[in-house]
């Protein structure tokens, strides 16, 4: 294995410039934020996990600080294939890998496809399949009925599906009115997160690729039994877009996984349980 040094990094691979970040000491841990189309800076705290692994955040391919890919190459395929990549030109053997979110989705498809290139799997908020939300997408977030907010983030929910956005800005508009539905209870602590993420926009390209062309379609589900490696999934108690069922489901069917259940957070536990997120994810890197 190459020697790596924390900094900021571009490579090209697979013909699409990917910027990637290196922090940390320790076992080598590969991570890749969700959207798609979200900036991976906004985990770049992430609960302090660095303190006892390395890590290196891909910003995937047309976010963040990555360039865009060659017209609508953006499937799960494409991203796992970028990890691949990252992994061979860095000399790594076989690091663990966490997805969160969209990202856990790519985490699966690497797991499925590439069973050979890493050492350990963690899931996080996220779901092998996306059919239960896209059904009714207004009784995911029912929970949530009695918010002030709530007319007003669900109308912003509703036209993100709909495809109803142009650009980089459109998109950042609406994520700022639906990011409420993303936290158990938007309080300070979530408050103060959406404050500090709010200049970093979601990429309208590969959203628009996931949302139309591969959400309500994937299906993961078969390839499930084949992921051998030792899996941690996560879920937030409260997530209303990859919700329990969905971490159940995969608990069930990939062979060594074990589920932990964040019981005060929504989909981002780093940021509503970030000791607990600590304690959980050390405990399993260092089993």
């Amino acid at each position: 294995m190459k020697e790596l040094f924390a900094g900021e990094y571009d490579v090209v691979l697979n013909g699409v410039q990917i910027h990637y970040t290196v922090r940390g000491k320790g076992p080598v841990l590969i991570a890749h934020s969700g959207g798609p189309g979200a900036d991976a800076r906004d985990w770049n705290d992430f609960a302090k996990i660095d303190d006892f692994v390395t890590i290196v955040a891909i910003h995937p391919r047309g976010s963040g600080l990555s360039g865009p890919a060659a017209g609508d190459a953006y499937l799960l395929p494409d991203y796992a294939s970028d990890v691949e990549a990252l992994r061979v030109h860095l000399g790594l053997e076989k690091p663990i890998l966490l997805g969160w979110s969209h990202g856990g989705m790519v985490a699966l498809e690497f797991a499925i496809n590439y069973p050979d290139s890493l050492s350990k799997l963690i899931l996080f908020d996220t779901s092998a399949y996306f059919g239960e939300f896209l059904n009714d997408i207004e009784a995911s977030a029912q929970a949530f009925k009695d918010e002030p907010w709530f007319e007003d983030s669900l109308d912003a929910l509703k036209k993100e599906w709909a495809g109803e956005y142009e650009t980089d800005e459109d998109m950042g508009r609406l994520w700022q009115r639906e990011k409420k539905f993303y936290f158990k209870k938007f309080d300070e602590r979530a408050q103060q997160y959406a404050e500090w993420t709010k200049d970093t926009l979601m990429k309208v390209a590969p959203l628009k690729t996931f949302n139309e062309k591969e959400a309500p379609t994937f299906d993961l589900r078969p390839g499930l039994k084949n992921i051998t490696v030792p899996t941690l999934v996560i879920v937030g108690r409260y997530d209303f877009i990859t919700n329990v069922a969905m971490a159940d489901e995969m608990v069930e069917h990939i062979p060594n996984a074990k589920l932990v259940i964040f019981e005060e957070s929504g989909h981002y536990g780093f940021v509503e349980e970030p000791e607990k997120f600590y304690k959980v994810i050390k405990e399993f890197v260092e089993e």
